[in-house]
C-alpha cells in the first residue's frame, strides 16, 4: 500500500495538483463514514478507516502552516476509529483513540466537534458500564465548558447527561434535563435536525431514543412506549442496531414496570433475530439491562433462565 501511495504522490505532482485541493474531499471522506457507520458491521469499517488515518497522518505532517482543517478532518477519523473499536469490544484501544480526536478536535478549534466527541466518549462509557458518577462528572464539565452555546455537540452531551441521571434514579432530574435537550433541539438548524441517515446529524428519532431510555429506567410504560414508537417511525427501515436498541429499552422498561414474562420474551426474540456482526457493544449492553431488570423472585422462571442462556451464547460468539 505505500508503494501504491507513493506512485499516486508523483503522479499527482506531475500534474500539477495541489495538495490542499484534497481538503474538500477528506471532509466528504468523513461524511460518508458517518452514513457507513451506521450500516456496515464494525469489523469491515477498521481497515478502511485505518488507512485513511494514514494518509491524513502524511498530509498534516506535510502542512506545517494551514493545519487546522486538517486536524478537524483527524478528529472526526479518530473519533470513528474509537467509536469502531469500542463496537468491536476494545474498549482499552478505543481510549487512546478517544484521547487522540479530542487532543485534534481541540486543536482545530472546532467547538461543536469536541463536544460531539465527548458525547460520543460518554455515550459509549454508558454501555460499558463505567462508573455513573465519573461519567456524571465528565458530562457536567463539557456543558458547564460551553455557555450559551447552541449546537449538535451541546445537545449530544446533555442527552447523555440524561440518560446517566436515569440511571442513577435521579427521574426528576433527568426529565428536566429531557426539557432542556428539546429546546436546544427546536433551535438547531434543519440541516442538522433532517439528518436521520447520518451519525453527523441530529434527527429527532434521537431524541426520542433519550426520552424512551429516560422513562424505560424510570419503568414508565405510558411515556415509553409512544416514545419508542416515535422513535422508529423516523429511524429508516434499514437501520440494523438503532430499531434492535429501541426494543430492548422497551423491553427493559415493561421489566421494570412488572411484566417480566412479556418484557423478556419480547427482548428475546429481538436480540436471538439480531445478526452476529451487529450485536454490538450497545446491543449486548442492552440486552443485560432487560435481565438485570428482572426482579430477583423472577430470575428462576423458565422464560428467564432461558433469555440468561442466549445472552451466554451471545456474548462468546461477539466479534473481538
Amino acid at each position: 500500500m505505500e508503494a501504491i501511495e507513493h506512485i499516486r504522490d508523483g503522479v499527482d505532482r506531475s500534474i500539477g495538483r495541489d495538495e490542499s485541493s484534497l481538503l474538500d474531499e477528506w471532509e466528504e471522506t468523513v461524511a460518508e463514514y458517518g452514513y457507513s457507520y451506521i450500516l456496515l458491521p464494525p469489523h469491515l469499517l477498521l481497515r478502511d478507516l485505518a488507512a485513511d488515518l494514514v494518509a491524513v497522518q502524511r498530509i498534516t505532517g506535510r502542512h506545517a502552516g494551514e493545519r487546522l482543517p486538517w486536524y478537524r478532518v483527524t478528529g472526526g477519523l479518530a473519533a470513528l476509529m474509537a467509536k469502531t473499536l469500542c463496537n468491536l469490544q476494545q474498549p482499552r484501544l478505543a481510549r487512546d483513540w478517544w484521547v487522540t480526536a479530542q487532543h485534534a478536535a481541540d486543536a482545530s478549534r472546532d467547538l461543536d466537534l469536541g463536544l460531539w466527541i465527548r458525547g460520543e466518549q460518554l455515550v459509549h462509557g454508558l454501555y460499558e458500564g463505567r462508573p455513573t458518577a465519573i461519567l456524571l462528572r465528565k458530562a457536567d464539565r463539557a456543558v458547564g465548558g460551553a455557555p450559551n452555546t447552541v449546537c449538535r455537540g451541546l445537545l449530544h452531551v446533555r442527552t447523555v447527561r440524561a440518560q446517566l441521571l436515569a440511571m442513577e434514579g435521579a427521574s426528576g432530574e433527568a426529565a428536566a434535563e429531557l426539557r432542556e435537550c428539546e429546546e436546544i433541539f427546536n433551535r438547531l438548524p434543519a440541516s442538522v435536525t433532517g439528518e436521520v441517515r447520518s451519525i453527523a446529524g441530529w434527527a429527532e428519532d434521537r431524541l426520542r431514543y433519550t426520552e424512551a431510555w429516560v422513562h424505560a429506567h424510570a419503568g414508565d410504560r405510558a411515556r415509553l412506549d409512544p416514545a419508542v414508537s416515535r422513535a422508529r417511525e423516523i429511524l429508516p427501515a434499514d437501520d440494523p442496531r438503532v430499531g434492535v436498541q429501541l426494543d430492548l429499552l422497551r423491553a427493559a422498561g415493561h421489566v421494570r414496570a412488572g411484566d417480566t414474562t412479556e418484557g423478556v420474551r419480547h427482548a428475546h426474540a429481538v436480540y436471538e433475530a439480531q445478526p452476529d456482526e451487529h450485536r454490538t457493544v450497545m446491543v449486548t449492553s442492552l440486552a443485560r439491562q432487560v435481565a438485570d431488570a428482572v426482579p430477583a423472585a423472577s430470575r428462576t422462571q423458565p422464560v428467564v433462565a432461558g433469555y440468561r442462556e442466549l445472552l451466554a451464547s451471545g456474548e462468546r460468539r461477539a466479534i473481538t
